[in-house]
């Protein structure tokens, strides 16, 4: 028989108190938030808050905004006493988060979204500082396995393992039959607009495939800084591509689901990105992605399908990959692709897993939190393993 104590317990809803993402670069990191709450909160047992970070492109002159919103966790703190912080790990300046909730007596949980190639895991010193701060998180929650690899973890600190949400409405929308989908070949590349997300090698791409006669339209979604959006516009009219490759920027959501559903190929070739949610996204719409030599991205690509670059050689691998791609055969097996990743990224599966993450940090177990992987190698009380050598790939790495 349940007790009344119990029984409260069970049913009362916990509150949840999520920091992260930009409200002026909106990206992967915005949408998983957004979701994750929106999935939690139809489960009916915890109650979300959400805390936008000002850690995005850090500088001088955003300051005041990083410390508006440190502000906010603190007033959040007081007066909604949220019973676990759930914070997204994005920059080194967001750990500064970790250090206030706990100094407020918060339950902290931390989930990274970074890579190897990343500033603060790349510079010594920021990487044992890393992993210093986040000594202070009451448990981690892992998006995937790899990147226990990827990073410098600290070992004491129990994980779970959690997924990525997919928009809700690419889990059940109708997929584009491929023989409806233009003559070229259709082309994608969609990020916060960036040399490390890979967005100039694609106008290098694009170049190559005309000059090789390859038939293409490419589209470019997202934005960036100033100074990334005129370099991208002014690289695509010196190539001139502008017949071929279109610039939308920043779109809504459902257009750029709409974008995906009706492209061949995703080009993604980030060197920063720990475990791409547009990678996710492009499958689960059909879009076959070819992706740089990263252990997340190249997780994704051998679960499911796609095609993996190498740091060096980047650009004519992907090009290679496209000359030789076999399009029709593409795009009669791009069903198969969708389905599976729907099936594995429903919003059922990925907010059990995260609420049993959350409940977990909340009563410091220590038991496996299940997921529906069945290769999955993150377990809540498993040590982290030491982080792989990492060195440093040429350009410019955007922590």
């Amino acid at each position: 028989m349940t007790t009344g104590t119990n029984s409260s317990r069970e049913t009362k809803r916990r509150r949840l108190l999520v920091v992260g993402g930009s409200h002026d670069h909106l990206g992967g990191v915005e949408a998983f938030c957004e979701r994750g709450c929106i999935a939690l909160e139809a489960r009916g047992r915890w109650s979300c808050d959400r805390v936008t970070a000002g850690s995005a492109y850090l500088t001088m002159r955003r300051i005041p905004l990083f410390l508006r919103s440190i502000g906010q966790l603190i007033h959040r703190g007081f007066v909604r006493r949220p019973d676990v912080a759930w914070i997204q790990y994005v920059n080194l300046p967001d750990l500064f988060y970790v250090v206030v909730a706990r100094a407020m007596g918060m339950r902290v949980m931390v989930t990274p979204h970074l890579g190897s190639n990343w500033r603060s895991q790349m510079n010594p010193f920021m990487r044992r500082l890393s992993k210093l701060l986040l000594h202070l998180t009451d448990r981690l929650a892992l998006i995937s396995w790899t990147q226990e690899k990827e990073l410098l973890l600290p070992r004491s600190v129990p994980r779970s393992l959690i997924r990525n949400f997919l928009p809700d409405t690419v889990l059940s929308a109708p997929l584009i039959d491929g023989e409806q989908l233009p003559a070229p070949i259709q082309l994608i590349h969609s990020s916060r607009l960036s040399e490390g997300k890979g967005t100039f090698m694609v106008v290098d791409v694009c170049r190559r495939l005309r000059d090789a006669g390859v038939p293409f339209f490419a589209r470019i979604t997202g934005t960036g800084d100033a100074g990334t959006m005129q370099r991208l516009h002014r690289m695509i009219a010196d190539a001139r591509l502008e017949s071929q490759v279109a610039v939308l920027g920043r779109v809504p959501e459902n257009e750029l689901l709409d974008h995906l559903r009706h492209s061949d190929v995703l080009i993604h070739l980030s060197r920063i990105d720990s475990y791409p949610l547009i990678v996710l996204e492009a499958m689960s719409c059909s879009t076959v992605p070819v992706v740089m030599e990263l252990a997340g991205a190249r997780d994704m690509v051998e679960t499911y399908r796609g095609h993996v670059v190498s740091v060096s050689g980047a650009v004519d691998e992907t090009v290679a990959w496209l000359e030789a791609c076999d399009l029709q055969a593409l795009r009669r097996e791009r069903r198969e692709t969708a389905e599976r990743v729907r099936t594995d990224y429903s919003w059922s599966n990925c907010a059990s897993a995260l609420s049993r993450a959350l409940d977990a940090c909340m009563d410091e177990q220590r038991e496996t939190i299940d997921e529906p992987r069945s290769d999955s190698r993150v377990t809540a009380d498993a040590p982290a393993v030491q982080a792989e050598p990492v060195t440093a790939s040429s350009g410019t790495n955007l922590s």
